[in-house]
């Protein structure tokens, strides 16, 4: 229910399972990840869109509601007070503990800042917090501008005007990576991403994606094309060729910004097809929960499978951490829910 208005939100089951989809891909990359891969099957395809369709999704949902300070309390709630908590939690104080136990190195004084410039510390993931809450904040501003002047002056290109400034930000932001130059607090990584935050909201504004429609028959055949033509693209695409958190890429950026987009749409129209699949959908509902905690949890299990000496194939001990790993999500959100709702954008601080 939105506080302000009093109106039931509605929900859509399958943006929670497309969220599904995604966060468990950002599980397993970064199993294979910790176990030393720069490889697997179609990973360089799925990195295209995994993140893009979180910035998609915002867009989709992008609302003014009573102003722009209003609009900073609720993303602060829901994006910026996570992201504070989970990384002096988990990113640097937990480390420290770690430490003392023997378990881990020292990680360093400079972790407690590392966020700022340096963009890598432990329990990584939580950067796409802080990057989200930057890129509703400035695509806020875009939004402003082209409300506020655009449409007094070209009334009938209001949207064209978004879309084009929108798209020369993501440009910056794009050529900032391909330079290696570097800004704070993942402002690039935020400038390259704007794209899918504003073709969410044209989405939202332009077409039925949300709501049930003639075209929906279509749904399984747009995805199998949205998913071919992203892999066509990406099929001879070196290894970590895109990467959002450290915004680097080496694709073209047409190929960048197309597979971004078809593989979220792709997302898309596979989870409205199928509707809901109860576990993936439930994980999808609660994502953020898994994405600020599961490299902690994927981290203790394959510890203890080395602490005992397990020597399985790789592919089935790869298999084991990300089943154990999501499977203990239905102990771990429940818990998260009881006694952290204020800090899983679950409840409300401000």
């Amino acid at each position: 229910m939105d506080p302000v208005t009093g109106a039931v939100k509605p929900r859509y089951a399958f943006v929670d399972l497309a969220k599904g989809i995604c966060i468990m891909l950002v599980v397993w990359h970064h199993v294979v990840s910790t176990w030393g891969l720069e490889t697997y099957p179609l990973k360089e395809t799925v990195s295209t869109f995994r993140m893009p369709l979180y910035f998609f999704l915002s867009g989709l949902f992008f609302k003014e509601y009573a102003g722009f300070f209003d609009f900073c309390r609720r993303k602060i709630n829901k994006l910026l007070i996570p992201f504070a908590f989970f990384f002096v939690t988990l990113s640097c104080i937990f480390p420290f503990v770690l430490h003392y136990l023997h378990l881990r190195a020292n990680p360093g004084a400079a972790v407690w800042y590392s966020f700022v410039w340096k963009q890598a510390f432990p329990n990584i993931p939580v950067w796409f917090l802080l990057s989200l809450f930057w890129t509703n904040l400035l695509f806020y501003g875009l939004y402003l501008v082209t409300k506020k002047w655009a449409a007094k002056k070209f009334p009938r290109h209001t949207t064209k005007a978004l879309v084009v400034l929108s798209v020369a930000v993501g440009l910056m932001g794009f050529f900032l990576g391909r330079y290696n130059i570097k800004l704070p607090l993942f402002w690039a990584s935020s400038l390259a991403s704007i794209p899918y935050f504003c073709a969410g909201h044209v989405a939202y504004r332009y077409t039925k994606l949300l709501a049930p429609n003639r075209f929906d028959r279509w749904n399984i055949p747009f995805a199998l094309l949205c998913f071919g033509v992203a892999f066509l693209f990406t099929f001879n695409a070196p290894p970590d060729s895109v990467s959002y958190v450290s915004n680097r890429y080496w694709l073209p950026i047409w190929s960048v910004y197309l597979c971004g987009l078809l593989g979220t749409l792709g997302v898309l129209f596979l989870s409205k097809a199928i509707g809901k699949i109860p576990l993936v959908s439930y994980f999808g509902r609660y994502s953020i929960m898994v994405l600020v905690t599961h490299g902690w949890v994927q981290w203790s299990i394959i510890k203890i499978l080395r602490d005992f000496h397990v020597h399985w194939p790789r592919p089935v001990a790869l298999a084991f951490v990300f089943v154990v790993t999501m499977l203990l999500y239905l102990g771990i959100i429940p818990l998260m829910k009881r006694f952290l709702p204020h800090v899983t954008a679950q409840k409300d601080v401000l």
